[in-house]
């Protein structure tokens, strides 16, 4: 099971990505969406951008100086991956790797899906599925939530917008986010919020 999102880039990667953004005035705030989607020689492979804020669904892993975002359907294809950059003499760039999947290319980017851990995707997809139900109603009021991670039923989550602020964030929290996910997913036990 998926307790934390993990993406650790290393020490010159993430100096790397300080650079880009700091190149020039208009990524001031960015973060880097990290990705996987269907190509490259292996059947998947992995993407990076600059991206200035995250996205409807994104997860948020904080890194040293940036945000780094995930789309929730690529977090099972990018939990557990090292983002590392390299100089040679005849390239430079990003490497990943990532010993949750199967058969990675030489490449460094593209990578065969390990087989499917039912329990971790699952659990994860019903509870993103569930939140889906509830950001309407939270949208509408200016607000959001992002899951952050998921332990022995307990479900982290943090709210954002107007919610983040609000006098009413654990009434929300409890009364609609948390109700929600246990009447739709049976293994959540609890929510909380993450700060």
């Amino acid at each position: 099971m998926i307790t934390k999102l993990q993406v650790v880039l290393t020490e010159r990667a993430g100096e790397q990505v300080r650079a880009l953004l700091a190149r020039d005035g208009t990524t001031a705030g960015y973060g880097l969406r990290v990705g996987a989607e269907p190509g490259g020689c292996s059947g998947y492979k992995y993407s990076l951008a600059l991206a200035p804020t995250a996205e409807k669904g994104d997860i948020t892993v904080r890194q040293d100086g940036f945000d780094v975002f995930v789309a929730s359907e690529s977090a099972s294809f990018v939990h557990g991956v090292r983002i590392d950059y390299v100089e040679s003499l005849t390239s430079s760039g990003f490497v990943f790797s990532n010993p949750r999947v199967s058969d990675p290319c030489s490449c460094g980017s593209s990578f065969s899906a390990a087989g499917p851990d039912g329990d971790e995707d699952s659990l994860w997809q019903q509870v993103d599925e569930a939140i889906q139900q509830v950001r309407p109603f939270l949208q509408r009021d200016g607000g959001d939530v992002t899951v952050v991670d998921i332990t022995a039923g307990v479900v982290s989550v943090r709210l954002t917008g107007a919610c983040g602020g609000c006098s009413a964030a654990l009434d929300t929290l409890t009364g609609v986010i948390e109700r929600q996910l246990k009447e739709s997913v049976p293994a959540v036990e609890r929510v909380v919020l993450a700060y």
